[in-house]
């Protein structure tokens, strides 16, 4: 899936959403709405649960003053207790089909081709509740080629009141014919502040404090901008193991056998493990980066912001490079280790290689963890003159 949570509470306000929400209340208001829509957008913004408000809000049986403005124009709100909303929100509704992958007996973790075949006869039926049939896909990213192409007839000869919402991290992987077909919505990632503002509301306690890894502070840092990335980080232990790795990393002695424990349980198999090995694809991706920066500038350069849990969103020096850099306090010394053992051209090389070296062994099913292990261990070496 596209996003760590499948359902969603329409209490919740839409942040960092009005994009799409404002085109398709715009097309219902003038009723041109598109059968199909690609919701694009880095990976973990809330694309797959925007998708189930869309179906919630145009599923609503009972369109009151609450949908609509004082020039009487649609208003994108859910009002939980409209009997067609209420079914969406409670994953029941007969016009409904979200499809995502199946995590059993799935060493894939991708969405099956028997799956698209349910949705295309699903979307041939006529509405059980004579409005809107609505289908998402939750996401293209885990739909093979055979799939797509199988999604193009009914893109092509849409029944009426369909729509199909598609979701997608890379869209550039998608057939072009897939793209041209639908309408295209690009949701940006969330400002460091919103992605904050939504990490503190759902974490525990009415003040959202937490400690270590579950830290908001932290998470929105190592998140960039996505917050379902960053509770995917958290809740697969990913950042605890990442964490861990920087520590070992920093050291001038590498304890290979403690680093090889924690790649073992960060490189976890099937799809039960998809998303700790996703989030060590992107947090060692994101420690090489770092540490490229830290070497092109030099030891008297400015280094990336800190962010300092312990203090707060506090931020000490700053690097503008294509935006702001912001850096956890734990990773300061991974960095500054790395930075030293290499230059920024080997760690550019280095990062280039480990991503695409680390989607290769996730694709052929290699053993992730002992991939992870090696590749930290050459990281720590220093580089011959």
């Amino acid at each position: 899936m596209d996003d760590i949570a499948p359902v969603f509470d329409p209490a919740h306000t839409v942040v960092g959403h009005e994009i799409f929400t404002d085109a398709l209340s715009q097309a219902i208001d003038h009723g041109r709405v598109a059968h199909g829509w690609l919701l694009t957008g880095p990976q973990g913004i809330g694309k797959g649960i925007m998708a189930r408000m869309a179906a919630a809000w145009l599923m609503a049986e009972q369109r009151s003053d609450g949908n609509l403005d004082f020039d009487g124009k649609q208003v994108f709100a859910i009002n939980p207790d409209d009997p067609g909303s209420n079914l969406v929100i409670k994953s029941a509704h007969p016009d409904l089909m979200v499809i995502e992958p199946d995590l059993e007996d799935n060493k894939s973790g991708q969405i099956k081709l028997d799956q698209i075949r349910k949705l295309l006869g699903f979307m041939a039926h006529k509405p059980a509740r004579g409005g809107w049939r609505v289908a998402i896909v939750d996401s293209m990213d885990q739909v093979n080629r055979n799939g797509a192409n199988a999604l193009l007839k009914v893109l092509e000869e849409p029944p009426e009141k369909t729509i199909l919402f598609l979701i997608a991290s890379r869209p550039g992987r998608l057939p072009p014919t897939i793209r041209s077909r639908c309408r295209v919505i690009r949701i940006p990632g969330l400002s460091r502040d919103a992605c904050h503002s939504v990490l503190t509301s759902l974490a525990d306690g009415d003040d959202g404090s937490k400690e270590g890894s579950g830290d908001p502070s932290i998470l929105t840092v190592l998140g960039e901008g996505a917050p379902g990335r960053a509770l995917a980080l958290a809740s697969s232990n990913a950042v605890d193991c990442y964490m861990a790795s920087c520590s070992l990393l920093a050291e001038d002695r590498l304890d290979e056998t403690a680093l090889a424990v924690i790649c073992e349980k960060w490189g976890r198999g099937g799809a039960v493990g998809a998303a700790s090995r996703e989030g060590a694809i992107w947090l060692i991706g994101r420690m090489l980066s770092l540490a490229a920066v830290r070497a092109g500038t030099g030891e008297g350069g400015r280094g990336p912001s800190t962010i300092d849990p312990s203090n707060g969103p506090a931020v000490s020096n700053r690097l503008e490079v294509s935006n702001r850099l912001e850096v956890c306090a734990f990773e300061n010394p991974v960095i500054r280790a790395l930075a030293s053992r290499h230059s920024a051209a080997m760690l550019a090389e280095m990062h280039g290689n480990f991503l695409k070296s680390a989607g290769q062994a996730d694709g052929l099913y290699l053993d992730f963890g002992h991939f992870l292990t090696r590749e930290l261990m050459k990281m720590h070496r220093k580089t011959l003159p």
